[in-house]
């Protein structure tokens, strides 16, 4: 029976079935992409912004050189680290192997190139460039401020390019190019020729043994499916030792140099000659020896090759120095006879080294004709292996495939794509990969699929099985039931103990945060729950490297990575993308995504979600906000996963631990309203004016930066104007004294309640901060607040602690936020004080604070409370001093307070933290660390000093001869 393949919906004018047809409209898609990138790199040619490049992540700023090594070959190794210390890089999308510009900004801001190199290496901390010996890396100092800026590199586009115009004037000379696009259908030998197949790896399953036999009886094509885990490399490297044993010469590919390397690492214990193509900056350090460059560098000649490289240098040093056009041009002539011996030798060197070796392994792009492959014979190699094939455009997969007649491709085409950054181009059918087409195309005919995987749980492994892998996936039985606390020296408690984890943020109010420019979306709050989660797993005792956290955006990863700075330096916090082809014991993932209006963006990719929850071993643990992504189908079917078969908890449940967090106590909107109904509150005494309903609401702006009104559709206006109507309907029709909201409203939802507020006649009163301050009061309160306004601004900046003059304080003690008090006349006063975190680790200062809602007592007092913060006022704010600061104070930059001379120090008093801070951000707007305290003075411009010298000379000498008169006379 033939098992059913899903492969995504892409139209017949998508599915070429005709390689000239494929090649002429490929060559047009990966035009509208080439344009496209030279767009998205146009802003890097134009002066755009450090900062614009940097939330593309294609710009690393704020960068020293703190060490500098020799690679292989003589080639020079910069290490560049953070520019204030061993800090954690900015997020970025640069790669090993990426070529990268080294630079600074000039005096008009723009940025400038100083020279160019190929990054070799990438971790959190530091980044390694690779340069030539001809580069002009000399130019750069130490203790400089660099920035390190991907450059666009044209010959990947130039080498697809020629493979498709190849394609579309000479495919039908191959017999391969028939079968994969189905002018002819695939073949394959009689089993009889494999009776006596004995397999290098003896720990192969039976699933994997019969992928591999199928693979070698194909005589065209061969597709091994490997899902998560289920040891498609271990399988791919048994076809190439198998072919290798048969005395077929083999060219093996992948997309990236980290796939080509682990399959070099796999192939170096047994005993066979291969040879790793390509810039050996790019390559792991450990199968650097592989490398074409170092095998020439041992091969028998290659000493003569280099006194001829000698040779030619002192020639060289002769012409610049020789005077005299003939004996120049004798010298140039020697010059090129040289150079002309030097090639010949070179080619033979590595002529013999390609043709003698048993495998060619390199990137799908350094393949090319342009290449050391120039060299070999047209017919040189049988058997192209492309592994990881799904995660590459098709027309790269043809530089290897036109030289050879047989192909096996491994990879998994539900897990992430190639990056398109045209979306016309992937929509018209260039990220369909030639995975997918050929299953299109020739069904389930031509493809194995391996079921038995060896790295999740049972319980992590089933909903991505039953989702996309027809609920054909086995967990083996040493990774089935297999958790964290099996593993050694780890405490088996509540986190230890459970697989699949959900902690639902809905109804928390972690709303994500809002950027203007729509590139990426954070969430503070999830980012604290990481971090939270994260430490209770080190506690455990689990290992910081075994646990990574994903998330699919960069603004989150950058929010995550400042929660532990450098706390865990082995914990890798990375994007979706960026953890594509590994594994952890312990996965966090982030989903970033909590809004009312349910959009969840690129989460609706499933091949997205699936590489993220298939990354984790023994625990995974998800952090999202269950009812916006439930608007999505897919994720939907998750979340009820987790709540079926994972353990659920909520955000409430971990108040206490991120309690440096906004809480719900703290981020809600308070409404009270006094009901219109008789049995909602006392009744009116006689002679008592009757008093509206009041709509309060205390709102911390500051927690978010909200969206901006222009920002939103009328879509999104009517559903809040309608959802606000029901919340307020509702809670004046209930008994309920209280309604709670959550914080994080927008300018436009906090118009929205108060317009519905004025239609119910309710009395509201809606406090911010800022642009976003907002208050309505009755008539009786404006009078009032008119009347204080002068004292209202000095009881603003002044701390807390009158409430020992009333009763009530001690039944609203701990509450903060906005206060009310009301005077003789049932007048109120309204200011707000809400300390940050950093204020309340203050010392206790003797300062005057008015509590929330004050009993009435406090009207009786009001002339005393007047006369208290006056005096206080007058009186040094540190605690115990009763130094008087009515003329002689210092005034704290910081916290505003007034201090005598012994106090003013911002460490004296608490605000060290701010002027530490402070000082910080003077030096990074400097970019410079000077010596001593404080910042230089600015040099003076020399013209501008000369001009003042000679006029105060001028003025002196004028001043001496007045002196001279006078004492004359």
């Amino acid at each position: 029976m033939t098992e059913q393949v899903k492969v995504p919906d892409f139209s017949n004018d998508t599915i070429l079935d005709n390689c000239e047809r494929f090649a002429a409209k490929h060559l047009e898609l990966l035009e509208l992409e080439r344009e496209a990138e030279i767009e998205e790199n146009k802003c890097l040619q134009e002066g755009c912004s450090v900062k614009s490049l940097q939330k593309k992540g294609v710009c690393i700023p704020k960068l020293r050189i703190f060490k500098t090594s020799t690679g292989l070959f003589g080639r020079t190794l910069l290490h560049f680290e953070a520019f204030y210390g061993n800090s954690t890089l900015a997020t970025h999308t640069i790669s090993s192997g990426d070529i990268v510009g080294i630079g600074s900004l000039n005096s008009d801001g723009k940025i400038e190139i100083v020279t160019s190199g190929v990054v070799s290496r990438v971790s959190d901390t530091v980044i390694t460039v690779a340069f030539e010996k001809n580069s002009n890396f000399s130019e750069l100092e130490n203790e400089v401020q660099y920035m390190i800026v991907k450059l666009a590199n044209d010959v990947t586009y130039k080498r697809l390019k020629r493979i498709l115009k190849a394609l579309e004037s000479k495919g039908r000379e191959h017999h391969l190019v028939d079968v994969l696009f189905g002018d002819e259908k695939p073949s394959s030998c009689e089993e009889s020729s494999l009776k006596d197949l004995s397999y290098n790896n003896t720990n192969l399953n039976n699933e994997q043994k019969e992928a591999v036999k199928f693979a070698l009886l194909q005589k065209d094509v061969a597709i091994i499916h490997g899902p998560p885990g289920t040891g498609k490399t271990t399988t791919v490297v048994e076809c190439i030792l198998q072919a290798i044993s048969q005395k077929l010469k083999v060219f093996a590919c992948a997309p990236s140099n980290v796939a080509v390397d682990n399959l070099v690492e796999r192939l170096a214990g047994h005993k066979i000659k291969m040879v790793r193509l390509g810039h050996p900056a790019r390559f792991l350090t450990s199968i650097q020896q592989y490398s074409l460059d170092a095998i020439v560098s041992c091969y028998d000649g290659s000493n003569v090759v280099d006194e001829l490289h000698k040779e030619i240098d002192k020639i060289r040093d002769k012409i610049s120095k020789t005077k005299g056009a003939f004996n120049r041009k004798s010298l140039w002539a020697e010059n090129r006879s040289l150079l002309k011996e030097v090639k010949e030798r070179e080619k033979f060197i590595v002529k013999q080294i390609l043709n003698n070796c048993d495998i060619v392994l390199s990137t799908l792009t350094s393949g090319s004709d342009d290449g050391p492959l120039k060299y070999v014979d047209k017919d040189h190699f049988d058997v192209c292996v492309i592994d990881e094939c799904s995660q590459s455009i098709e027309a790269a997969c043809w530089i290897p495939l036109l030289k050879v007649k047989k192909c096996i491709l491994a990879g998994d085409h539900n897990q992430l794509h190639p990056t398109i950054i045209s979306k016309k181009a992937a929509n018209e059918g260039l990220e369909l990969t030639l995975m997918e087409r050929l299953l299109k195309l020739h069904g389930s005919d031509i493809k194995k699929m391996l079921t038995t995987q060896y790295r999740m749980n049972q319980v992590i492994m089933q909903w991505p099985s039953e989702q996309l892998y027809e609920n054909k996936l086995i967990a083996h039985e040493s990774v089935q039931s297999h958790l964290l606390k099996d593993l050694p020296r780890i405490e088996s408690n509540d986190d230890t103990t459970i697989p699949l984890l959900l902690i639902d943020t809905a109804g928390y109010g972690l709303h994500e945060l809002q950027v203007e420019d729509d590139e990426s979306k954070g969430n503070e709050g999830e980012a604290d729950l990481v971090a939270m989660h994260v430490n209770n797993l080190v506690k455990s005792g689990l290992n910081a490297a075994d646990i990574a956290v994903i998330t699919p955006y960069n603004l989150q990863v950058d929010l995550i990575k400042s929660r532990f700075g450098t706390k865990y330096p082995k914990l890798e916090v990375k994007s979706v993308d960026g953890f594509q082809g590994r594994e952890k014991e312990a996965i966090v993932l982030s989903l970033v995504r909590s809004n009312d209006i349910g959009k969840v963006g690129f989460l609706v990719e499933d091949r997205r979600i699936n590489v993220a929850i298939t990354r984790a071993k023994r625990h995974l643990a998800v952090i999202c906000d269950s009812k916006t992504v439930s608007h999505n189908d897919f994720l939907k079917s998750f979340v009820n996963y987790c709540e079926d078969k994972g353990e659920v908890r909520t955000a409430f449940q971990y108040e206490s631990e991120i309690g440096h967090y906004p809480t719900v106590k703290q981020k809600t909107v308070n409404l009270k309203v006094e009901s219109k109904k008789s049995n909602a509150g006392p009744k009116k005494k006689k002679g008592e004016t009757k008093k509206k309903p009041v709509l309060k609401s205390n709102i911390l702006s500051e927690s978010y930066p909200f969206k901006k009104n222009n920002l939103l559709t009328e879509e999104d206006k009517k559903f809040t104007e309608g959802k606000y109507e029901n919340i307020i309907a509702d809670f004046i029709d209930s008994n309920e004294v209280s309604l709670m909201l959550p914080t994080s409203l927008s300018s436009f939802e906090r118009k929205t309640v108060h317009e519905i507020a004025e239609k119910l006649d309710l009395i509201h009163i809606s406090t911010g901060e800022g642009e976003n301050r907002l208050s309505k009061t009755t008539e009786e309160k404006e009078e009032r607040n008119a009347e204080i306004e002068s004292i209202a601004a000095n009881l603003e900046i002044l701390e807390s602690n009158i409430a020992s003059t009333s009763k009530a304080s001690e039944a609203t003690k701990g509450k903060k936020g906005n206060t009310e008090i009301k005077s003789k006349n049932k007048s109120k006063l309204k200011t707000q004080n809400t300390p940050t975190n950093r204020e309340k680790s203050k010392p206790k200062l003797k300062v005057l604070k008015l509590k929330d809602s004050l009993d009435a007592s406090v009207d009786d007092n009001f002339d005393a409370l007047i006369e208290q913060a006056v005096k206080s006022d007058k009186t040094c704010r540190f605690e115990n001093c009763k130094k008087s600061v009515a003329i002689l104070c210092q005034v704290c930059q910081f916290c505003k307070g007034r201090f005598c001379y012994s106090h003013f120090i911002p460490e004296a008093h608490g605000c060290g933290d701010a002027a530490k801070t402070f000082a910080r951000s003077q030096i990074r707007k400097d970019g410079v660390i000077y010596s001593g305290s404080g910042r230089p003075e600015k040099k003076q411009d020399p013209i501008k000093h000369n001009y003042l010298q000679n006029k105060l000379d001028k003025k002196l000498k004028e001043l001496s001869n007045k002196r001279k008169e006078q004492r004359k006379n």
